[in-house]
């Protein structure tokens, strides 16, 4: 084997389990520590267990995962990682059959994931296939992971909800200091 491409073995040293895809999501999305995504606060957090976190300037608790494509997903992010690389890799696509076999979940939940992830990918001028070089593979993954966790589902979760609350409260407050 060549060593000049990244293997799924080394996939998995990096991320043996969905702790250490959760500690490399967490440095992705907030590299100077975690933020808000109701309230966009990023001093008054606290840290609970199990990756939670606590905003106490809106009293909402929070993952990495709210507010992104893994909200409301009950596969873990180690399995969403995989199937990232799985993407990026492949030459001609992935099937969620595919997927399925690749990483152990129902094709419903494979089906599920390829669709958040080609909807989150969005451009269809993004080319996701065809690297050879390990870091290349890498910089790939790395893309995908950054433009899954900007991309942020419109209307759907409760954090949206949060912030289409927040935002209607304030404009109500503006147009009563205004008089109107």
């Amino acid at each position: 084997m060549s060593k000049s491409t990244i293997s799924t073995f080394q996939l998995f040293e990096m991320f043996p389990d969905a702790e250490a895809a959760r500690v490399y999501m967490e440095g992705k999305r907030w590299p100077d520590g975690a933020v808000c995504p109701a309230c966009d606060e990023a001093r008054r957090i606290t840290t609970r267990k199990g990756g939670y976190y606590r905003c106490n300037a809106c009293k909402s608790d929070f993952t990495v995962r709210t507010a992104t494509i893994f909200e409301r997903s009950h596969i873990p992010l180690h399995k969403w990682l995989y199937a990232m690389y799985l993407l990026v890799t492949s030459r001609k696509g992935i099937s969620s059959m595919q997927l399925v076999k690749q990483i152990g979940v129902t094709q419903k939940s494979a089906w599920f994931m390829l669709q958040r992830l080609r909807e989150a990918c969005g451009n269809p001028t993004l080319d996701l296939q065809g690297f050879d070089r390990m870091s290349e593979v890498l910089k790939a993954l790395d893309a995908i992971t950054e433009r899954v966790l900007a991309y942020r589902p419109k209307g759907k979760g409760e954090a949206a909800t949060k912030v289409r609350k927040r935002l209607d409260r304030e404009e109500r407050k503006s147009k009563n200091d205004a008089g109107e």
